[in-house]
Parts: structure tokens; C-alpha cells; sequence
């Protein structure tokens, strides 16, 4: 049933979007920084909700007020939206959404080992974006790790993903030459952190079988 939901969002979303389509791109051309504090509660909103299109959202901000600006509306959303759902999974929602969680089987399977790396783990978590952002927010909650740790990686760890949607949006009516080679550097840092988080990964992990 809430598959057939999402479905008819989406479709709503596009009706709006052909039928604005014109006012839309005309809004996109104009630089009112008017809409400023609107967009970012915009990014709260709409971050916060699962089945609405942030990544689309994010990358608009990128075309409406460039890399820089749209970098930092998206990065207040995901920020805002993942210190909400920390603290009502850790103080208000522990029983329900630890039952919720259950349904998702694989992010068990290495509590101890993330508990133990939280810092590392939830950077890692946040750069390579595998889980959705929001069932990663409610795990970190639930999860035996500091607040400090959790808001120090979001902070930092949204950044580059962040930052690659608004670029995405900036240079796609700019230079397709630009955007491609945007995203190579992009996949290269990612593999670049994946390779040298594995590689501590596993240093600890043979240290913790000694």
C-alpha cells in the first residue's frame, strides 16, 4: 500500500511540474534572492519526508543559485532534518523505530563494529550515501554512539555529496564538459575514501581479533 503512495506523489509531482513547467523555468532564470529563507525550509521539508525527491530538489538549488549557495540550502536540509531524527529516535521513539528497523536485517549485522567506529563508520555512511539518509538517521539514534561523533560526521560527510548535486544542477545548462569531468573527480574521491576506510576497517578488525 505505501509503495502505491509513493507512485501517486510522484505522478502529482509530475503533473505540477509539466503544468508550471514554463513559470518553473523562468523562476530558475531569475536571480531573486528573495526566495532564500523560503528555500531553506524547503530543504528541511523536503528532506525530511522519504518518498519526496531531495536529490531533484537539490540539484534546482544548484541551477537557481549556483554550486556555492545551492551546497549550502542542501546542506542545512540534510543537516536540520538528520539532528531531528536522531533525537526522536534516541528520546521519543526508541521502542518504535528499533521495531522499524527490524525490517531492514543487514544494518545489524555490524552494530558492534559500527558502535566501535562510529566516527569513521557514519562519515562513511554519509559520502557514499547506501542507506537512505533517513533510516541511517533513526539507526545512528538507536545506536550506543556520542552525539558529538554523529553531528561531527553529518556535518562533514553530507558535504561532498551535497556540493556534487548543486554542481550537478549549476553546469548542466552551463558545460556538460565541466559536469562530466565534476563527476570522474567526484567517483575517483569516493573510491579514494572507500578504499582507505576499508583499509582501517580491517586494520581494527584483525586488532580486535588479537
Amino acid at each position: 500500500m505505501r509503495r502505491w503512495w509513493i507512485v501517486i506523489a510522484y505522478v502529482i509531482l509530475m503533473i505540477i511540474g509539466i503544468t508550471y513547467k514554463d513559470y518553473l523555468l523562468e523562476w530558475l532564470r531569475t536571480s531573486d534572492t528573495s526566495w532564500l529563507p523560503a528555500m531553506f525550509l524547503f530543504s528541511v521539508l523536503i528532506s525530511s519526508i522519504p518518498f519526496l525527491p531531495f536529490t531533484l530538489f537539490a540539484g534546482l538549488m544548484g541551477v537557481k543559485f549556483g554550486a556555492l549557495v545551492g551546497l549550502l540550502i542542501n546542506w542545512f536540509g540534510i543537516l536540520f532534518t538528520s539532528l531531528i531524527y536522531f533525537f526522536l529516535s534516541r528520546y521519543y521513539f526508541r521502542d518504535y523505530f528499533t521495531s522499524y528497523l527490524g525490517k531492514y536485517k543487514g544494518i545489524n549485522k555490524f552494530q558492534d563494529q559500527f558502535e566501535k567506529n562510529a566516527l569513521m563508520a557514519i562519515l562513511f555512511g554519509r559520502m557514499m550515501v547506501i542507506i537512505p539518509h533517513q533510516v541511517f538517521n533513526i539507526y545512528c539514534g538507536i545506536a550506543d554512539i556520542p552525539f558529538r561523533h554523529f553531528f561531527i560526521a553529518t556535518a562533514i560527510g553530507v558535504l561532498p555529496p551535497m556540493f556534487m548535486l548543486a554542481y550537478s544542477g549549476e553546469q548542466l545548462f552551463l558545460s556538460i564538459h565541466k559536469l562530466l569531468l565534476g563527476l570522474i573527480c567526484y567517483l575517483l574521491f569516493l573510491l579514494c575514501f572507500f578504499l582507505c576506510y576499508k583499509l582501517l576497517f580491517n586494520n581494527k578488525l584483525e586488532q580486535s581479533k588479537k
